[in-house]
């Protein structure tokens, strides 16, 4: 059966001279494959990563592999394109979504807030520490998202997700300078966030330590190929 959808490319892969396997986060299926014949004749210039598109596609019922057929983007992004640190950025989060999200499972909030992230992030001029507001917000959704137990408190514990004044008993923590910055962070709004004046090597730190927590969060998370690239642009 023809099916229409919509989805953000997340990866390419070549499969032949002319087609290639699509790993899309689709609003009604979550994370799906597809198989894109012919994709770099017809649609080749639209297929990057972050890119949204509305496509029609085929479910056979043996295969957990869609065929699509036709594709386009859905939102007029005009910058996101061309920008070079816009499009290392956007690897990055198709990266994140890729390492975070599950098969087939579907997640309307999530994918509305991956929209309109790459709306505003098209027209944005002020992207400096968007990837610690992309992994932390990330975690809002992904449901461990950090708590602030105590205002003062020195320890974060990665596996309850608390920043607390002692040393939890059997779990793993940390406690440093930068556990200190990421506890200021906590609940502050986008632009707060944004805007925060923070050093290159504390956003290096930063973006290690929520790797961590990650790892403790996210079975068999792996750190991003794209994060080299994001360091040398923040040196």
């Amino acid at each position: 059966m023809k099916t229409t959808e919509r989805g953000i490319i997340l990866s390419r892969i070549p499969y032949s001279e002319t087609s290639t396997i699509i790993r899309c986060f689709t609003l009604n299926h979550g994370l799906k494959s597809f198989l894109f014949q012919g994709a770099k004749k017809k649609n080749g210039h639209i297929l990057m990563a972050m890119a949204p598109i509305e496509f029609t596609y085929y479910q056979r019922s043996d295969s957990q592999l869609g065929k699509m057929t036709e594709a386009q983007l859905y939102l007029s992004l005009q910058d996101l394109r061309f920008h070079p640190i816009k499009s290392v950025l956007l690897f990055f989060m198709a990266e994140m979504l890729l390492h975070t999200l599950h098969e087939d499972a579907k997640d309307e909030p999530l994918f509305q807030f991956v929209q309109d992230e790459l709306m505003w992030l098209d027209e944005s001029s002020e992207f400096t520490n968007y990837p610690i507001y992309w992994l932390l917000e990330l975690t809002q959704h992904l449901g461990f998202y950090p708590y602030v137990v105590d205002e003062q408190g020195a320890y974060f514990d990665l596996e309850d997700g608390q920043f607390v004044q002692h040393s939890p008993y059997n779990h793993t923590s940390q406690k440093s300078e930068t556990v200190n910055l990421l506890r200021e962070l906590i609940g502050h709004s986008k632009n707060e966030l944004l805007a925060w004046n923070i050093s290159k090597s504390d956003r290096k730190k930063l973006t290690q330590l929520l790797f961590e927590y990650y790892q403790f969060h996210i079975p068999n998370f792996k750190e991003l190929k794209s994060i080299e690239i994001i360091e040398s642009i923040w040196s």
